[in-house]
């Protein structure tokens, strides 16, 4: 049964006592601020701290798993046209203040950044990219054969802005992942809209794609959604995922702003998916929890300051990151931290060249797990 996004956000219960749908308990507003650190030490995920895949240690809102409990019901039998779809697209169509079809859903945000490769490059269209950064784009621009320009990151850790428009005339496409992975550092507003501008104006035909995967867990003073672009450009577009901030990496659900005619070029060269019922109605849920997104972000800061202080004391160098991870200098290969670490079942980043000799990312999970974590950097990194 399709329902309106208010008879949704009504249905849902969110802020009423607890019920019972199939037998199970729908977790009542009380105990909403213990499913927040309902991670213990030493209960981890197989007996592992897993801090290589930048997924969410501590999983998502109680009003999403409220309304992934609702819904479990004999509606996923009906899947094939699946409930919510068309309600979350609305709902971040409004977000962002345009149409729907300004707004492009997908299986997790990996199809979109392959589909966007094959849509734009090409033997003789090369893809512009950062090394090191999130690495689909270069990894899809291989299998197709289309040339790389990749521009190495800069003495701060951040995407060299200058050198990678320098190169972009007549590039398929240039990728900026801002905040970046896997280095967590940003560039202002007025820098990228300043890089956008200055690549469409000496490449009018070349396409520009802004991951905003991790905008969620960044300072806004420091930087914002290139939002604005999608409307002005239509060569432009943003790619965002619920895998970060919304802790929905399971669910496998992402989502491209762009105007029409560009989506449909993404959406025609690969495809996207399919958004499951259950995906799209926790996808909407979280999307609509404001609360707790800003509670995630400023937990995530204070376990992010607790590890960065605690290498900072053990001699390490990180940069300013404003995501789930972090990339600091540790002096030695990333391989090595990750066989110094594994016996004490820490389970760290891969490489990312060309930085693989000397960065290692760390993915910030719990505090629980983190200060399990931190005692073990101070092992074996001493």
């Amino acid at each position: 049964m399709k329902i309106s996004r208010r008879g949704f956000v009504k249905s849902a219960g969110f802020g009423t006592a607890a019920g019972l749908i199939g037998g199970s308990t729908i977790i009542s507003s009380p105990v909403f601020a213990q499913a927040r650190s309902d991670h213990h030490a030493g209960v981890f995920d197989r007996g592992e701290i897993h801090l290589n895949q930048n997924e969410s240690g501590r999983g998502p809102g109680p009003k999403t798993l409220e309304a992934i409990r609702k819904y479990t019901n004999y509606r996923v039998g009906r899947g094939y046209a699946p409930d919510f779809v068309p309600e979350l697209q609305d709902t971040i169509a409004s977000r962002f203040d345009v149409p729907r079809d300004h707004v492009l859903l997908a299986s997790g945000s990996t199809w979109l950044l392959q589909a966007s490769v094959r849509a734009y490059c090409s033997e003789d269209k090369p893809l512009v990219t950062a090394g090191p950064t999130f690495s689909t784009s270069e990894g899809t621009a291989r299998q197709i054969g289309a040339p790389i320009k990749q521009i190495p990151l800069d003495k701060d850790a951040k995407l060299d802005l200058d050198a990678m428009v320098a190169v972009s005339r007549g590039a398929g496409l240039v990728y900026f992942c801002n905040p970046n992975n896997p280095s967590g550092t940003v560039h202002s507003p007025q820098a990228i809209d300043k890089a956008v501008r200055a690549v469409l104006a000496a490449s009018p035909d070349t396409h520009v794609h802004l991951d905003e995967a991790y905008i969620d867990y960044a300072d806004p003073a420091k930087m914002q959604t290139g939002h604005a672009l999608t409307k002005e450009f239509k060569n432009v577009f943003i790619t965002r995922s619920f895998s970060k901030a919304h802790a929905l990496a399971g669910m496998r659900i992402g989502y491209a702003l762009a105007q029409p005619e560009t989506l449909r070029e993404i959406r025609g060269s690969w495809g996207m998916g399919d958004v499951a019922m259950l995906s799209a109605v926790a996808a909407l849920t979280a999307f609509e929890d404001v609360e707790h997104l800003e509670w995630e972000r400023e937990e995530n800061t204070r376990v992010r300051n607790f590890v960065v202080g605690a290498l900072a004391d053990l001699g390490y160098d990180t940069p300013e990151s404003h995501t789930n991870h972090i990339f600091p200098n540790l002096k030695q290969p990333a391989s090595n931290v990750r066989n110094l670490c594994s016996p004490h079942k820490v389970i760290v980043g891969r490489d990312f060249p060309p930085l693989q000799h000397t960065h290692c990312r760390i993915s910030l999970g719990s505090m629980e797990e983190m200060q399990v974590a931190v005692d073990v950097f101070r092992k074996v990194l001493g």
